[in-house]
């Protein structure tokens, strides 16, 4: 069974179905969607009380739920939106073909910028299906980036609790101290590299005298923000421009996401 992704039969399997997901795609964002939004207000209610009871643990896991659950709802509308424009299209081209710029009777100097800008409609329906195919595997891509960003916090704190908040005396505590700032500083610079490499997309990796001491960080690293479960759809996502692209423009919107996420509402008699 292990060896069934080789077989011809399978190929053509998966290439079948990557025509078809788009059907997949839809039903599951729908339900997605509803199930996430309907998930949002209790979420935030018990964040708020595990603050009002500075129950630190709480905290993080219902904010990683609730960040979680913003990126998602956010990345799937936007994607049921543009499968819904690229299935508009494919009608329109059933009924109107393609773009007929003797037809639109435009002077030359517009016909030629038209036909260089817009080209074929066949373009922009492949161009929409690009957009829809990569932003549904971003939706969840993004989520591991922001709990691998969020387990890195994590370690940083049970470091912290061990080896700093302890109620050890004398040659003992201070050997404990030591070792706790040690592991800090390399969690914190392991985390920073780790950041420089996803921002720079793999800069550390191609060059040889950089990937020689980040190789051991790296290591580490990836049962620290678990990327061993992701990292197949890491490289495939970034092994083409299109998908580099993409990754730079959302990057900036999450962060967006999330520093609006710290915002709050309460109405008062005042």
């Amino acid at each position: 069974m292990k060896e069934d992704y080789q077989n011809s039969k399978f190929k053509k399997l998966l290439d079948k179905l990557q025509q078809e997901s788009w059907q997949l795609e839809l039903l599951i964002s729908g339900f997605a969607i509803f199930g996430l939004y309907s998930a949002v207000e209790p979420i935030g209610i018990n964040h708020d009380i595990a603050r009002n009871e500075n129950n630190l643990t709480e905290i993080i896991l219902w904010y990683a739920a609730q960040v979680s659950c913003w990126i998602l709802i956010s990345n799937l509308l936007i994607h049921v939106i543009l499968r819904g424009l690229w299935i508009g299209a494919l009608g329109l081209r059933y009924v109107s073909g393609d773009i007929d710029y003797n037809e639109l009777n435009y002077s030359e100097k517009f016909t030629k910028f038209l036909q260089k800008k817009i080209g074929s409609f066949d373009k922009y329906i492949a161009t929409l299906e690009n957009y829809c195919s990569i932003l549904f595997a971003v939706s969840f891509l993004f989520v591991f980036y922001f709990l691998a960003c969020l387990l890195s916090i994590i370690t940083i704190l049970i470091i912290v609790f061990i080896f700093l908040d302890t109620d050890l005396d004398g040659f003992t505590e201070k050997v404990s101290v030591f070792f706790g700032i040690i592991l800090i500083l390399f969690v914190s610079l392991g985390s920073l590299l780790t950041f420089i490499d996803f921002i720079s997309q793999g800069f550390l990796k191609k060059k040889k005298w950089t990937s020689k001491f980040y190789f051991p960080i790296y290591r580490i690293f990836t049962f620290i923000t678990l990327s061993f479960l992701y990292r197949p759809l890491v490289h495939n996502f970034l092994d083409n421009k299109f998908g580099k692209r993409l990754s730079f423009i959302l990057i900036p919107v999450y962060i967006t996401i999330i520093f609006f996420t710290t915002f709050s509402y309460q109405k008062s008699n005042y």
